[in-house]
């Protein structure tokens, strides 16, 4: 979805140039990221789908080397504003979303940030295993925001 447009904002140039995932600064996108299920809108600077860590990391030089803020963002499900900001959203819900690990033995399980609640429990299921967290949002709470939100 990564258009190759003229850039209108000068970070959305440098991130095009390093990242695989999807860079979104069109004023469309930016809206529809400006709202979680709180009450807050604030139109972030631009939006960042990234498919991998690279791009991850790419994102956060960037920003530190412009002293840009970035917030990370799964499913858009905080009451409080918290996936809300003037800054550079990164949204891990599209790409970064598997489950990486199941293992048993320790009880240890490796995912991507964007991995919402309900896929988790349903893996774990089979094993006998539950992630504990009982939020009212789990068909679209993201565990990196859980995690963030000290859920």
């Amino acid at each position: 979805m990564s258009l190759k447009t003229s850039a209108s904002h000068p970070l959305e140039a440098l991130l095009r140039e390093r990242i695989e995932g999807d860079v979104l600064f069109d004023e469309f996108s930016r809206g529809l990221y400006s709202t979680d299920a709180s009450i807050y809108q604030i139109p972030p600077l631009g939006v960042v789908l990234p498919r991998s860590k690279d791009d991850v990391r790419a994102v956060v030089e960037i920003a530190a080397e412009h002293g840009v803020p970035i917030l990370p963002r799964g499913g858009g499900t905080s009451l409080s504003g918290q996936t809300v900001a003037a800054a550079i959203v990164i949204d891990f819900s599209n790409y970064m979303n598997r489950i990486l690990e199941i293992d048993t033995a320790r009880n240890l399980v490796r995912i991507e940030p964007g991995v919402v609640l309900d896929q988790l429990n349903t893996a774990l299921q089979p094993h006998g295993l539950q992630f504990g967290p009982d939020v009212s949002t789990s068909s679209r709470a993201a565990l990196g925001g859980m995690i963030g939100n000290n859920s």
